[in-house]
């Protein structure tokens, strides 16, 4: 139901951008035949209309996708499509938009004024069909961008290396290496499973001392796991792997005929994740020793702001624990952080994912902006509060759009110092 009412509240928003950027692009030709520029409204319509009507065939369906890899690559693929063509609409409209805008005022004006002659028609005409132009190889921009997002920037794997520094740090930790790995959403790489070997060679490169996976090991079925187990587990560390669960591991984005089929598909993947070598931290921690002297590595379930599921149990996870030790805490979604880890707790050190960036925006140097800010203060890299750190993996694989703009898959390391 909720699904009905979401999309009853999209479509008018399509509509209007569609038939808009229908109005400019129409203009463009207008002084073309009659019959070129029927021709044109016809392909536009009917391909721009369809687009519409199978996005949200998809986005209705979309949780009852069956257990079918084949098919939900096949989905992504035209939400690649849909979003490659809406991206080039969006940008677009903003110069048709304006355009109007300055030609409303001026008519208001005009009016008020009428002892001000108008400019000339065929002055504000090639002034339109300028900006127009403009406004097309503008939009052709982050249009290409896409496309190479798509084609190359899914697979542009790049290690984000931080150096953070702990007083109360165990000397025998000064120096310690820990690789984050997120969001691997495995079903969505289906058979491109060498693009990924890349990643088992940087983390050799790496040598970590720990292997840390924070959660969204699939997007929904324990099935994608399915041929990657051996790949993963030829990733060392000596100290251990562990992992948590991110929000798309428990199976909450599908239909399921019973409870025991939605708790059998969990089982199955917290079972691979061991073959894989990891240990999974449910609300648990576990002791990590090096030369006499101990930290701690804490693991919670999914927790996030509603609607997302609650799972997670700080204090649970915490028990057990001295009030003076050393803590890492792995917490799938920053949002948990935030309302429960920090100012509330003495956690120095916080491992989150989820965000994935929005695998759309644009990185230089320190510098860095996507649409993800509107719904997460917290969305990538290192941040610091009240001397309590969190770090945010941009994910290392893609959800529902096959590509990342700007935004690349990472693999974090980190190097614990202390002073």
């Amino acid at each position: 139901m909720r699904s009905f009412q979401s999309i009853i509240l999209i479509i008018p928003i399509l509509l209007l951008i569609d038939l808009y950027t229908y109005k400019g692009l129409m203009g463009l030709i207008k002084s073309r035949s009659r019959k070129f520029r029927i021709r044109a409204s016809v392909v536009y319509l009917t391909f721009s209309l369809s687009l519409i009507a199978l996005f949200i065939l998809f986005y209705l369906n979309y949780q009852k996708s069956p257990e079918d890899p084949a098919r939900y690559q096949r989905l992504i693929w035209f939400n690649s499509v849909f979003i490659a063509f809406f991206v080039f609409k969006l940008f677009y409209i903003i110069f048709e938009g304006l355009e109007d805008l300055k030609n409303g005022v001026l008519r208001l004006t005009r009016k008020r004024n009428y002892k001000e002659s108008p400019p000339p028609m065929d002055s504000m005409v090639n002034r339109r069909d300028f900006i127009r132009k403009i406004g097309i190889i503008v939009a052709a921009l982050p249009f290409l961008g896409v496309l190479h997002g798509v084609g190359w920037g899914r697979f542009r794997f790049t290690v984000h290396h931080s150096e953070i520094k702990f007083p109360d740090l165990p000397q025998a930790f000064h120096g310690l290496r820990i690789v984050q790995l997120s969001d691997a959403h495995l079903g969505s790489f289906y058979s491109n499973s060498g693009k990924l070997e890349e990643v088992v060679s940087i983390i050799d490169d790496i040598k970590p001392d720990l292997l840390l996976f924070t959660g969204d090991m699939v997007n929904n079925f324990a099935s994608e796991m399915e041929g990657w187990t051996s790949m993963w587990s030829r990733m060392n560390a000596p100290m251990g792997k562990f992992a948590i669960l991110g929000n798309h591991d428990y199976g909450d984005y599908s239909s399921w005929h019973t409870k025991a089929a939605k708790k059998a598909n969990l089982d199955a993947i917290l079972r691979q994740e061991e073959e894989m070598g990891f240990r999974i931290l449910r609300n648990e921690n576990v002791a990590i020793e090096r030369n006499n002297e101990r930290i701690y590595l804490a693991g919670v379930e999914n927790w996030g702001l509603l609607p997302f599921k609650q799972y997670g149990d700080l204090n649970k996870a915490m028990t057990g624990i001295p009030k003076d030790a050393f803590v890492i805490l792995m917490s799938h979604n920053p949002d948990h952080w935030v309302k429960k880890v920090n100012e509330k707790t003495q956690i120095p050190l916080t491992l989150s994912g989820h965000t994935h960036g929005f695998q759309f925006g644009l990185e230089i140097g320190n510098f860095k902006i996507s649409p993800v800010q509107l719904i997460y203060k917290y969305w990538a890299g290192l941040y610091k509060s009240n001397n309590q750190y969190l770090y945010v993996n941009r994910g290392l694989g893609y959800l529902a759009f096959p590509g990342r703009v700007g935004i690349w898959p990472e693999i974090t390391l980190i190097e614990m110092k202390r002073g």
